[in-house]
């Protein structure tokens, strides 16, 4: 049987990484490969050199099987994890809303979108920026129990019956 030898980056590495990295960075990668209802993204760390990755995962694929990796952070392809309500002040939440109700159709998929480019704000940025914000409140506000979560993923990754199968059973 012929077994492939992989090395990974040690302990004091991956503390290191995660000290590193800033929320913004860690939610950026996996908004970049979400695709609503159609592809999870995923900010993947690869174990074998070190560098943060986005991922995006359509419904029914396999994860990467060729590459040592631990999860960070997901944003599931059925979530939107940004309100419209929570993306604008009141003021231009506001503006939105009489946007809106001029349009054609209010069902319109890009509405938003195009609200965001009629008043100049970068919609893709802004949203980082919360969902930034979300996981330094509620994963890394207390950054000890983070760094445990994700110290217990890489050391399931490191043992000898590693399957790179479980770490995505869990997100399905």
């Amino acid at each position: 049987m012929n077994e492939e030898v992989r090395e990974v980056i040690g302990v004091e590495h991956l503390k290191t990484v995660l000290a590193s990295l800033p929320a913004e960075d860690i939610v950026k990668h996996a908004y970049k490969e979400w695709y609503p209802c159609q592809r999870t993204g995923h900010t993947i760390l690869n174990l074998e050199n070190g560098k943060i990755y986005g991922l995006g995962i359509e419904l029914n694929q396999l994860p990467l099987v060729d590459t040592v990796y631990i999860e960070l952070y997901s944003i599931d392809w059925e979530e939107d994890p940004i309100d419209v309500e929570e993306l604008f002040s009141p003021q231009e939440y506001e503006e939105y809303l009489e946007f809106k109700d001029d349009e054609v159709c209010e069902y319109t998929p890009d509405i938003v979108s195009d609200f965001c480019q009629k008043k100049g704000i970068d919609e893709n940025e802004r949203k980082i920026g919360l969902l930034a914000y979300k996981f330094e409140k509620n994963e890394q506000s207390n950054y000890n129990q983070w760094e445990s979560k994700i110290l217990n993923k890489y050391y399931d990754v490191i043992m000898d019956d590693y399957n790179p199968f479980k770490q995505m059973d869990n997100d399905f």
